[in-house]
């Protein structure tokens, strides 16, 4: 009988001590790849649960985050709660945490010490500006990432507008995807030295890390930010498209589209350093063009027929039912834990033998103390019933987990 594949990461244990987002997310594709991951809550609970609406005590920005762990809520500010941490960190391959540089030290948790007690540990620490950096101690968020590493600044000169924040989180997302790659990359090196590591991940570090645009800076040449844009953005009507053709690079297929070959061989437009002397000149021509069309969908179609890439911009609700994310399987339905089937975003990896994506429910506060503690650490039901007594490990399961609350 054939097997039925398996997923990547099968058997790795992972201990998850993260809140809200960049850890959250981090140790959220560890489990879809396969991982055993076990959230360590505190007590007054993940800020993350008391975002956005909730159905049952149960938040969907908490849910999209925490699918398929298991939890154990703690109170990391006793002596006992800490001395339960720490055997279960000694259970665990991989740690993540994402507090401020010195708070896991405080509580007896830090990596000094844990890779002390377990020296194969893979111990991931996530932190605005890191832990040996002269804005270490700064609280920091996403938002605080795009500040300081020329996201905004760039955004906003782009566009010639006052800088607003992105509406991604991407300062967090990024450092989680870029956590993910250390921990991989930890783990492989693991199996042939035997070792762990301690992993010093700044969300700083991480935005500028994909900074494509630092070049123009860091290998100056006479060119400046603007010579690179993601894509350009025309109007048709009340719709949109993008454009990430260069109309300096590709003027000749842009005109081919346009149905307008006197512009491709207009003399003011016939070289690229001309092209690039009169860009604003070019995108208002274009514009003018894409106004005319019927939709946005059809000058798209002018641009796919030139071979140019081109796609109308879709708001987010449309862009979760459209036919290539459904035909993607990028939405999955999955039990909210209170009884109802909800879609949430799924892993987005394919592989051709093993398996990737949700893999349980998101749970409540402390719902799997008894079975982690029992599981892993070997304690009794008395002993875990002592441990609920003295308040070093809670819950908080509703009895009834149908209504709003």
């Amino acid at each position: 009988m054939q097997r039925p594949p398996a997923r990547p990461l099968d058997g790795l244990r992972v201990a998850d001590f993260s809140r809200v987002l960049a850890g959250p997310f981090a140790a959220r594709i560890l489990a879809d790849l396969g991982a055993e991951v076990i959230k360590i809550e505190p007590p007054d609970g993940d800020l993350a649960r008391r975002l956005g609406p909730r159905h049952g005590g149960m938040s969907g920005y908490f849910m999209q985050q925490n699918c398929g762990k298991r939890n154990v809520s703690i109170d990391l500010k006793s002596a006992a709660g800490r001395d339960l941490a720490t055997a279960i960190v000694g259970k665990v391959d991989v740690l993540i945490e994402n507090f401020r540089p010195g708070v896991m030290d405080a509580l007896g948790l830090g990596p000094a010490a844990m890779r002390n007690l377990h020296p194969a540990l893979v111990y991931c620490s996530i932190s605005g500006f890191g832990h040996e950096s002269p804005w270490r101690d700064r609280r920091a968020f996403a938002g605080i990432a795009h500040a300081s590493t020329g996201m905004l600044y760039r955004q906003a000169h782009a566009w010639d507008l006052e800088p607003r924040d992105s509406v991604l989180a991407i300062g967090d997302t990024v450092t989680g995807l870029q956590s993910v790659i250390a921990i991989l990359a930890a783990l492989r090196l693991r199996e042939r030295t035997g070792r762990g590591q301690f992993i010093d991940m700044a969300m700083h570090d991480a935005l500028l890390a994909i900074q494509e645009a630092a070049s123009f800076y860091l290998f100056p040449d006479g060119a400046t930010e603007n010579d690179f844009l993601c894509s350009w953005v025309f109007r048709c009507g009340s719709e949109h498209f993008a454009m990430p053709s260069d109309p300096r690079a590709s003027w000749e297929q842009i005109t081919a589209a346009m149905e307008r070959p006197d512009l491709a061989c207009d003399p003011a437009y016939d070289s690229y350093e001309k092209r690039s002397r009169c860009l604003d000149e070019l995108e208002a021509l274009i514009q003018d063009w894409a106004l005319d069309r019927p939709s946005a969908d059809d000058a798209v179609a002018a641009l796919h027929a030139q071979g140019l890439p081109g796609a109308k911009i879709l708001k987010l609700s449309e862009a979760l039912e459209c036919e290539q994310t459904r035909a993607r399987g990028m939405t999955v339905e999955t039990d909210d834990n209170t009884g109802r089937r909800v879609r949430v975003l799924n892993s987005p990896y394919r592989f051709s033998e093993a398996l990737a994506g949700v893999s349980g429910t998101p749970a409540f506060r402390g719902e799997h103390n008894s079975e982690v503690l029992r599981d892993l650490l070997g304690l009794s039901e008395e002993a875990v019933a002592a441990l609920e007594r003295s308040g070093v490990v809670s819950a908080r399961v509703p009895s009834d987990r149908s209504g709003t609350r």
